[in-house]
């Protein structure tokens, strides 16, 4: 069994500013889950700078453990929501 990835136990920084970049969005294509992080810094460009994470479905502990995002589930069981946010 592979390990889960969580993604609050990542950081997420531009490689243009050097600064973290944020989430900014959630959806689910298919078996991934994909999060969309941009710079919140007013300098880049988030056309330019804009980050997709995706994580396989089954692998992401944070979609299936957090009840209160868009998405998540509780006790392990995906959740209903989705979406573009």
């Amino acid at each position: 069994m592979a390990s889960m990835i969580n993604i609050r136990n990542l950081s997420i920084k531009c490689g243009r500013c050097n600064t973290y970049q944020t989430l900014t969005s959630f959806a689910r294509r298919e078996e991934w889950n994909v999060y969309t992080y941009e710079c919140e810094n007013g300098i880049c460009d988030p056309g330019e700078t804009r980050t997709l994470l995706e994580v396989p479905a089954e692998l992401d502990e944070f979609a299936r453990r957090d009840p209160g995002w868009r998405g998540g589930g509780r006790h392990g069981e995906m959740g209903e929501g989705g979406g573009e946010s």
